[in-house]
């Protein structure tokens, strides 16, 4: 199996689709500083947009918080390690026990695919940001996570804002690539 078919979910234990999609109740936001200073402001711009969506929010620059939706803030090697920290991305993913990953700092595409691997133990919808461009990756998952939370499914609400190919919306989104490993989820 290839890279790309198991980023797009099929190797999923779990088949869901749009209209069953795996159901998060009252899920906590995490943030997760492993990049000091800068990793700090992206954090506090983030929170003020996303926290106030959430019942729970936690944030750390040593542990990894439990939660449902984690947003790691890292540098990734040119192998895909965190720098600083020597571990896997992944592995970070499935200690938090997240669904939802962002990787909220600008990596490059070759080092996010070393880092996001596939695992059989534990599947997340991870985002790899690209380009943050400003505010405008808070300002899209405020979108996505509000759809959510109305019921309806993160790859739906991400089809939606953030279509394929040219077009005017790519100047209000981030740059970003979803690995939709977990499939359809909601809140």
């Amino acid at each position: 199996m290839g890279f790309l078919s198991s980023l797009f979910g099929a190797n999923r234990t779990q088949s869901t689709t749009a209209d069953n999609p795996l159901r998060l109740k009252d899920p906590t936001l995490g943030f997760l500083n492993l990049m000091g200073e800068t990793g700090a402001e992206f954090i506090e711009s983030d929170a003020y947009i996303l926290s106030p969506l959430f019942g729970r929010t936690l944030k750390s620059s040593s542990t990894v918080p439990l939660c449902e939706v984690l947003f790691i803030y890292c540098e990734l090697d040119s192998d895909g390690r965190i720098k600083g920290h020597g571990g896997m991305a992944t592995d970070l993913i499935k200690s938090a026990r997240a669904y939802v990953a962002v990787f909220a700092s600008a990596n490059s595409a070759d080092s996010y695919i070393k880092a996001v691997k596939p695992r059989k133990d534990w599947q997340a919808n991870v985002t790899m940001v690209l380009d943050r461009r400003g505010d405008k990756l808070a300002l899209f998952f405020q979108k996505i996570f509000t759809g959510m939370f109305a019921g309806r499914s993160m790859l739906s609400l991400w089809v939606e804002f953030s279509p394929q190919g040219q077009g005017p919306w790519q100047a209000e989104s981030p740059g970003t690539i979803l690995a939709a490993m977990a499939g359809h989820i909601t809140f």
